[in-house]
């Protein structure tokens, strides 16, 4: 099972940084289950969803599938349609929110450098971008040429007094699943719908 943007596992880049942007959308990560525990299979939905002749397709759909029949899930890619953007609050170092999953050891002086980087305070008016999401250990920030692996430190809008950070946009995401349902084949838009049996944890 392919974990949810394995691409932004916690990197120290040695490479020059200040011309890089951050990730062009959209962007996909191929075969990707994107929660904890997820696994592809035997699926019955809770809503009745169009099934399409390919991801992210334009025509019209080929059929439904509806409420409680079960269909066999055997692909499936993660598409990060636009990035969040984190905006500062409050003066703040990345290195302080670091997921402990994720440091590896600094091993090269080009390590150390790109850690130092996300030492540099972030002042208010600063934002940061929201890039993905790496399950049991955190989510994957972008900053001035840096990505890191974070706990979060902001606070949905409506709720940021005294906060550290705010979301002012959150990250915009398509899961696009191949099924087969009665020897037809095609592609439904899974995020943010339900499924039995795509949960191995229960």
């Amino acid at each position: 099972m392919t974990r949810l943007l394995a691409f932004a596992l916690f990197t120290l880049c040695s490479l020059p940084l200040r011309a890089q942007g951050p990730p062009a959308t959209p962007f996909v990560t191929r075969g990707a289950c994107p929660f904890e525990c997820c696994q592809l299979g035997d699926w019955a939905g809770r809503d009745s969803l169009p099934v399409y002749a390919q991801a992210r397709a334009t025509a019209g759909p080929l059929f439904f599938v509806l409420p409680n029949e079960y269909f066999r899930a055997d692909s499936a890619d993660f598409y990060t349609l636009r990035l969040g953007i984190i905006l500062i609050l409050r003066p703040m170092r990345l290195a302080d929110h670091l997921s402990e999953e994720s440091v590896p050891p600094l091993v090269t002086t080009a390590d150390s450098v790109a850690y130092d980087a996300l030492r540099r305070p972030l002042a208010p008016g600063d934002t940061v971008y929201l890039i993905g999401h790496e399950p049991e250990v955190g989510e994957v920030v972008w900053f001035k040429g840096h990505r890191a692996t974070v706990g979060t430190f902001w606070v949905q809008p409506g709720s940021h007094r005294l906060a550290l950070a705010v979301l002012s946009r959150p990250i915009e995401h398509e899961w696009w699943v191949r099924i087969t349902r009665n020897g037809r084949t095609g592609w439904i838009q899974a995020w943010g719908h339900h499924f039995d049996g795509a949960d191995a944890c229960g």
